[in-house]
């Protein structure tokens, strides 16, 4: 599969790690995603909520849907997430799962009627006002696969890194898995043995969330048109670790010798080879980062009646402006062992220590959402559509202006504008129950990649008194795609080695509890 048709990780727009950019392409798209929080109801129907009112996910959704209180409401939800991965690797099937609770949401409305109408149902009915905290995405997951790599190593990865920093090409040609071509110009080739049998593993752990509290007013004229803005202020955590391990063979004389015949490698008789030569060896790569950072966005809607059993929705959301800090660690340790079989290394080298502390900003996409619903005499059916930008995302420093050039331009050309739909219906079973279905289509924000994501939901609402309710809500997501644990660069593509292809289904099941009262 060509580099072209998968998802990258870790390192798309550098391969520096301490003192240059860590920022990627995947970054960008992880921390632009707003899984649309939602109450126990909403998130039943499929999260529909650009033409749906009188919910508190209207603070955050669509404010102009604040307009339909006509008395007050507070409430809070409760989720359960699970994740799950399967993935096949090289051949080789895994599986990896991680599950947390957590408050999804928690919000109050006060319903602010306007008591200078002329007549009943002229001028404006009311002015409400909104507040709520609202999870927008949880990076909680747990990523393990393995498998058997006998076309590239680890290494080639290694020795693209040092093509592009000097630090670590003086530290790692220490570790007598690299050497330089004969021909200087071409840098470095792996002296692990590329075309054998290796055993590749990769555990990577996402932990920590993106929040927002959400400040909305809302109004209701004439029970015909409905408007609200908000403001949102967002906060984030995001830790990632990745731990990578390799075991192989270094190279035979003579495979040295294709590419370096000077080598000491190339040479069975030199000290060199005689005790790193065709020997068993452990590589243990280890990268962790943290991403704190706090934004601010703007949403404008607006809900239109042309008739009492519909309604059509508008909303506008600006880019998150966020500030973000990062700081990235890394090091490699290599073992060597006499063969396959000893447990007892004769050589250990480990790298330094790369560490980096950076201080950026990064603008996400602009949001649009249209929808409508259709009222019925015992429910409703709603279905919208939801435009999202993500080319236009972008890094930036004004103290290292140009400093981002190079990965905003590969944003715009890897990444594209993503249309999600979503459809869901709610019916009332009798006067104290209600059942709700959804389905959602999430739109593939990469240019080039395949990324398949959809979900379906289910629910009920119990009315437990006159102004005490119960919603539950079960949701299920399946996002499949590929990715490669390391990326190689042009060079090794123009020879015939590419990466090592990860095949994931992503299992995603959210279970949701919100209870309110009205008040």
């Amino acid at each position: 599969m060509k580099i072209k048709n998968i998802v990258l990780s870790i390192f798309v727009s550098s391969l520096y790690w301490g003192y240059a950019n860590a920022q990627s392409v995947n970054d960008a798209v992880t921390f632009s995603k707003d899984d649309n929080p939602a109450s126990a109801r909403i998130k039943g129907m499929g999260n529909v909520q650009t033409s749906l009112g009188g919910d508190i996910t209207s603070i955050n959704g669509n404010p102009a849907g604040l307009g339909f209180f006509s008395q007050s409401d507070i409430s809070i939800t409760f989720d359960y997430l699970q994740n799950g991965n399967k993935t096949d690797f090289l051949g080789t099937n895994s599986s990896s799962n991680k599950g947390k609770f957590g408050i999804g949401q928690v919000g109050v409305v006060f319903n602010f009627p306007n008591h200078n109408q002329i007549g009943d149902y002229a001028g404006w009915q009311n002015f409400n006002m909104g507040v709520s905290y609202n999870k927008k995405q949880d990076f909680n997951n747990s990523l393990i696969y393995n498998g058997i790599n006998s076309a590239t190593s680890y290494v080639n990865n290694l020795t693209d890194l040092m093509d592009a920093d000097i630090d670590f090409r003086n530290d790692f040609y220490d570790s007598y898995l690299v050497e330089k071509f004969k021909d200087n110009s071409l840098g470095y080739f792996p002296l692990a043995e590329e075309f054998y049998d290796k055993d590749q593993l990769n555990d990577v752990l996402t932990k920590g969330s993106h929040s927002n509290t959400a400040i909305a007013i809302g109004g209701n004229y004439n029970n015909t048109f409905y408007i609200g803005a908000t403001l949102g202020l967002s906060f984030f955590k995001y830790e990632k670790s990745k731990i990578f391990e390799e075991n192989g063979f270094t190279k035979l004389a003579q495979d040295v010798a294709k590419d370096n015949p000077d080598s000491d490698f190339a040479n069975p008789n030199s000290a060199d080879y005689i005790k790193f030569g065709d020997k068993s060896y452990h590589l243990l790569d280890d990268y962790s980062q943290t991403n704190e950072g706090a934004g601010v966005d703007f949403k404008l809607g607006m809900i239109f009646k042309p008739a009492t059993d519909w309604n059509i929705g508008l909303t506008l959301t600006t880019p998150t402006w966020l500030s973000i800090s990062e700081r990235t660690d890394a090091f490699t340790d290599v073992s060597f062992y006499p063969d396959i079989n000893s447990t007892t290394s004769f050589h250990t080298y480990e790298s330094d220590m790369y560490s980096s502390d950076q201080d950026y900003s990064l603008t996400t996409p602009w949001k649009f959402a249209l929808g409508a619903t259709k009222f019925f005499n015992r429910g409703l059916f709603s279905a919208e559509m939801e435009y999202l930008t993500y080319n236009t995302i972008r890094y930036n420093n004004p103290t290292r202006l140009n400093s981002y050039t190079e990965i905003n331009n590969i944003i715009k050309d890897e990444l594209k504008g993503a249309l999600n739909v979503r459809l869901g219906g709610e019916y009332l079973l009798n006067n104290m129950i209600s059942a709700r279905a959804g389905f959602n289509y999430f739109g593939n924000p990469y240019q080039y990649a395949d990324d398949s994501n959809m979900s379906g939901s289910a629910g009920l609402g119990f009315k437990l008194s006159n102004s005490i309710y119960m919603d539950l809500a079960v949701v299920h997501q399946v996002n499949s795609y590929s990715s490669s644990p390391y990326t190689l660069s042009q060079f090794w593509h123009d020879n015939g080695s590419y990466e090592p292809v990860a095949d994931i289904k992503h299992n995603r099941t959210n279970a949701v509890l919100t209870l309110g009262a009205k008040f």
